[in-house]
């Protein structure tokens, strides 16, 4: 393919660039002897925020030049017509494959259907979750009446009311009856997950050391009742409770940190 141009220079300089297609290709220029003897030829690229590549760019320099140095000129290049398709069939793929991703996106089901293992495993993993938090709350509530029972105690040495130490004693002996009443089932439940197999014997040790706990609250409540009815002295007593003390102090160390590892669990 040829195009024809006409050069206009100035007296000063002369300077003529032609841009050619982005896709052609061995660019040059057909001039007379004259003209060759006259002007500089260079090769440049040109780039467009459209371009890829850059389009190849031809230049005739010469300074100083006259009018009479105007002479006509042909340009040569060549290209492949289907080159111009590229870039229109590039876009025309990405908006192809974009709308297909939309389809596919649309029609694919991509929730978690609930016969599948995994949701079958997070469901029950809740539920192990669950029963733990329901006995961690019970054994909460068990210390809370035994720091009651020992409340109950201070005011007994203090005010001497034996009868009110008695009635604390009652109803915390029905509270936490209920309150074990609640375990069982809890304990049965967490024993028939398999989930649960690494932490429910922490669980099952929690609950053993609370029931041997309460059991030595109330041995040292009795004890101390006892002694005030008898009109005891506060040496007396002391020396009496001071083991069950010992023990207490211990259990309710050892449930604390049982308490904890489950929280971490």
């Amino acid at each position: 393919m040829a195009c024809h141009f006409r050069i206009f220079c100035s007296v000063l300089m002369g300077n003529v660039s032609l841009i050619s297609l982005l896709v052609a290709q061995s660019m040059r220029w057909l001039l007379t002897i004259s003209l060759l003897r006259l002007f500089k030829q260079l090769k440049e690229t040109k780039f467009s925020h459209l371009d890829m590549i850059g389009r190849p760019v031809v230049v005739l320099e010469k300074k100083n030049v006259v009018p009479e140095h105007n002479q006509y000129f042909q340009v040569y290049y060549r290209f492949n017509s289907f080159s111009l398709l590229r870039e229109p069939m590039m876009l025309i793929s990405g908006f192809f494959f974009f709308f297909l991703t939309c389809i596919i996106y649309m029609h694919a089901d991509l929730t978690i259907s609930k016969s599948s293992a995994s949701y079958l495993a997070k469901k029950q993993w809740d539920e192990v979750l669950t029963v733990i938090q329901e006995v961690e709350t019970i054994i909460s509530s068990c210390l809370t009446i035994h720091d009651k029972l020992e409340s109950s105690l201070r005011d007994l040495s203090r005010t001497g009311n034996v009868q009110a130490c008695k009635a604390a004693r009652k109803e915390a002996d029905g509270a936490l009856k209920e309150l074990f009443k609640g375990l069982k089932p809890l304990l049965s439940s967490l024993q028939s997950f398999p989930q649960a197999a690494s932490i429910c014997p922490k669980v099952e040790e929690l609950v053993k050391k609370e029931t041997e706990l309460q059991e030595k609250v109330t041995l040292k409540h009795s004890l101390v009742i006892d002694c005030y009815e008898k009109k005891s002295g506060g040496h007396d007593i002391e020396k009496r409770v001071a083991q069950i003390q010992e023990r207490i102090t211990s259990l309710r160390q050892e449930v604390d940190d049982l308490l904890e590892i489950i929280n971490e669990i």
